[in-house]
């Protein structure tokens, strides 16, 4: 999906179909897990269904119909809690098809690990769709997770059925793009694994990961969450073979430059990390915690103006937090200007009183003014 104040950035995965799917069969995911040296029972399939779930199936959404009159039963019986199973997002957890049935709550990758999976079981050959517009940022920790969105699809073309399951209003579709059931396989295992990093248990989130990459090598942001696993469990040669790799993968990936950059700084290579943090302001970013850390860098390295560039743009990009209010702050703190670091503060506090960061401007504050 932070040392010297440089942020570990990881990924969590939330089209245009080329044509109609046939109905996915376990033979032929069975010779895909094959082709990568793995055994069927190796891997957890997370949209596979239990007969508790089948059974619920044939109780609740007949076997006549049009697939997308099924496919739009299904959806809301799945959702509506009056007669129906009533599920409720929670973005903390990536569940299998059989937790989320037997827990009723998911997020948006595992609430369609069940839909997939009985859409099928129904005759019906729905996929995974991966929502390539504006990802959500959050900070957990000392993590920045960068959450994505996977929804489900039907169909084929302009006439392709996007079914959705979502917290928020106003969703943007202007990029969406089919995963193959090895992708969603891979996305399902980055997810525990950054979930279980969140956990602050990394030797465990370094297994979930690794089997991420090798389902599917090309996934970029699974290189970059490996990279910070490993870190975290001082295999820092490991790291930036990670990052390296999520590089190769996408060359315009600001999370592995950051945390590349990160790693190298904690080596004491400060020259190539700062190389590398250019490259970041270069390509630019909507993430407003990419920012943050290139303010951070540059007002640990003396240039004042600089960091007050780049925390302006975190919060031109979102004014609702209240991280680059608090950086601003502190930018006033170290430049001496007492009176407006406690105004940054006293806005910083209007959005978010119990943040980190705010918190600890305020206790700055109350330190410089015992001292004046």
């Amino acid at each position: 999906m932070r040392a010297s104040r440089l942020l570990a950035l990881v990924c969590l995965a939330g089209c245009a179909s080329t044509g109609q799917p046939a109905l996915p069969g376990r033979a032929v995911l069975e010779q895909e897990l094959l082709a990568r040296g793995l055994e069927d029972e190796q891997v957890i399939v997370p949209f596979a269904v239990d007969a508790e779930a089948v059974a619920w199936l044939r109780a609740n959404v007949p076997e006549q119909g049009s697939a997308q009159a099924r496919l739009n039963l299904l959806l809301q019986r799945l959702t509506v809690a009056e007669d129906g199973l009533g599920v409720a997002y929670d973005r903390n957890t990536t569940g299998t098809a059989a937790e989320v049935f037997r827990e009723r709550s998911a997020n948006c990758l595992g609430f369609m690990n069940l839909f997939v999976g009985l859409a099928r079981e129904m005759g019906v050959p729905a996929f995974f769709l991966a929502i390539e517009d504006k990802p959500i940022y959050d900070k957990t920790g000392d993590l920045v997770v960068i959450a994505e969105h996977v929804a489900a699809g039907f169909g084929e073309g302009e006439g392709m059925l996007l079914l959705d399951f979502t917290a928020g209003e106003g969703r943007t579709y202007g990029s969406v793009r089919r995963l193959t059931d090895l992708e969603a396989i891979a996305r399902y295992y980055s997810n525990r694994g950054v979930e279980v990093l969140q956990a602050a248990q990394p030797a465990r989130a370094v297994e979930w990961l690794e089997m991420a990459v090798r389902l599917d090598p090309a996934q970029a942001a699974a290189w970059v969450n490996l990279g910070v696993a490993r870190r975290r469990t001082a295999d820092l040669a490991g790291a930036e073979a990670a990052y390296e790799t999520a590089l190769e993968k996408d060359p315009r990936n600001v999370s592995a430059y950051q945390n590349f950059a990160a790693l190298l700084k904690l080596r004491g290579e400060t020259k190539r990390a700062e190389e590398l943090l250019a490259l970041v302001a270069k390509l630019g970013s909507d993430n407003p915690f990419a920012y943050l850390s290139l303010g951070d860098w540059s007002l640990a390295s003396g240039r004042r103006d600089e960091a007050r560039r780049f925390y302006r743009q975190a919060l031109l990009i979102d004014r609702k937090r209240p991280e680059p209010l608090a950086a601003l702050g502190e930018l006033e703190l170290a430049r001496g200007k007492l009176a407006a670091a406690q105004r940054w503060l006293k806005r910083a506090q209007k959005v978010g009183p119990d943040n980190e960061r705010v918190k600890r401007l305020g206790e700055a504050i109350a330190r410089t003014r015992s001292r004046a």
